[in-house]
């Protein structure tokens, strides 16, 4: 279980998160929505420090090593090729082969990759994120970019991920998207833990966010 006590996080002088507690189980697939979603995650992997609150698992401090950080919008070194930076990820581990993941989501492998257009950085992101085979995975916006083929082939991803033992958080202002992916979502907004959704929840929500109260960006 890994469990988010009391967190609050600033931006400055803006208050991104004030008192979120959250409780996500082990080999499941979370999602979030609404405002902050994005520096939960970050505070998650330990890119943002909370100023007040713990994230823990069974009573200890999360540990990077566990975990592996899929930015909403990848980024990646000048003068390195696609081909580079999974290079990069199998010098780590030789183990690793990337040619199912470069089916599923293609890429110009001798393209720089921060020349790369949104769509190919995004499954680029995608390759080397699911390449270090982590146990806790944080995707922001995992869809965002994805052609609809592509996005199914995200969807079938994600509940291969949660039925073999991973823990996923992913944020999504789709709801459709993770409707029948998600096991629970919470929804922030205004600092707090506004509601949580159990999964089978998610297609009235869904459909409500689609008919225009959909929910913040930010």
């Amino acid at each position: 279980m890994i469990t988010i006590d009391s967190l609050r996080i600033r931006d400055g002088k803006r208050m991104l998160l004030d008192g979120v507690t959250m409780h996500l189980p082990q080999s499941a697939v979370h999602g979030i929505a609404g405002e902050g979603r994005g520096a939960l995650l970050r505070a998650i992997y330990g890119d943002l420090q909370p100023e007040v609150g713990t994230i823990s698992e069974a009573g200890h401090p999360l540990q990077r090593r566990e975990m592996v950080l899929l930015e909403a919008d990848p980024r990646f070194w000048p003068g390195l090729t696609a081909r580079d930076c999974i290079g990069l990820v199998r010098w780590f581990d030789r183990k690793v082969n990337p040619e199912a993941l470069l089916r599923r989501f293609p890429v110009p492998l001798d393209t720089e990759a921060a020349s790369l257009g949104a769509e190919a950085r995004k499954h680029l992101g995608i390759i080397l994120t699911l390449m270090r085979g982590k146990r806790i995975l944080l995707l922001d916006e995992p869809f965002r970019e994805l052609t609809p083929e592509r996005i199914f082939v995200m969807q079938q991803l994600l509940l291969h991920l949660g039925s073999k033992g991973c823990t996923v958080i992913l944020t999504s202002t789709r709801i459709p998207l993770i409707e029948g992916v998600c096991d629970d979502l919470y929804l922030l907004g205004g600092g707090k833990v506004l509601a949580r959704y159990e999964h089978y929840e998610l297609g009235h929500l869904g459909r409500d966010a689609e008919s225009g109260s959909g929910f913040p960006e930010n």
